[in-house]
């Protein structure tokens, strides 16, 4: 019994010891391809002024990793992806969609630290949803889809000392998110004529800058 209490003792001592708390948040940039997408807005534009295979769309983030020792670290991420497309048609109207993606994740790194910067290289993994806006060119009302699922990611960080407890903070990381098909009460996203659904699987590479805080 005694044995027992002295190794509880000492793992929490252990983790006392090399407890580390970081905090960091901003913003950035990232490239996707929603091939699924891609081909359904392809369908109104005819191929003319359409997304490309690769688009862009702006993130924000928040971050909080614990230290379980000085090279290993685990967090959970949180990070909101807005991406929009519109053209016009002439006098006929405009075509519009948008969505929100709201990406939770659990993380783990392998972390290199000194004096004045911390670099981390991990992944994770985690939950997906995405809420969609459309307005077509033949209406001015705006019809709401969502879906679900899940997703990868790689991810590389890297903090340099400010001042303080404050470093810049600047990110990297690559996604795979496997997300269903997009649906509301009425039924499914799909292309007209087409019968075909629309998914949001989406293969993206990202970059982020910001500011975190260290607690030694």
């Amino acid at each position: 019994m005694n044995k027992k209490i002295f190794i509880v003792i000492f793992l929490l001592t252990t983790l006392a010891t090399y407890s580390q708390f970081d905090f960091m948040t901003g913003m950035g940039i990232s490239f996707q391809s929603t091939p699924s997408l891609k081909d359904y807005i392809n369908t109104y534009t005819q191929g003319n002024d359409g997304p490309g295979e690769y688009s862009s769309a702006v993130t924000f983030f928040f971050e909080s990793d614990y230290s379980i020792n000085p090279t290993f670290d685990i967090g959970i991420e949180y990070e909101t992806k807005i991406y929009s497309f519109n053209t016009s048609f002439g006098g006929i109207g405009k075509y519009d969609i948008s969505y929100l993606a709201h990406s939770p994740s659990l993380l783990g790194y392998y972390v290199i630290q000194g004096e004045g910067y911390k670099f981390k290289l991990g992944g994770g993994v985690g939950y997906r949803i995405i809420s969609v806006d459309e307005e077509l060119p033949t209406s001015t009302a705006v019809t709401n889809y969502t879906a679900n699922g899940f997703g990868l990611l790689l991810k590389a960080q890297a903090h340099t000392l400010l001042s303080g407890n404050f470093y810049a903070y600047f990110g990297a990381d690559i996604r795979y998110d496997i997300i269903g098909e997009a649906t509301n009460d009425s039924g499914k996203l799909e292309a007209p004529g087409l019968k075909e659904e629309v998914n949001f699987n989406t293969l993206s590479f990202g970059v982020k800058i910001g500011v975190s805080y260290l607690i030694r």
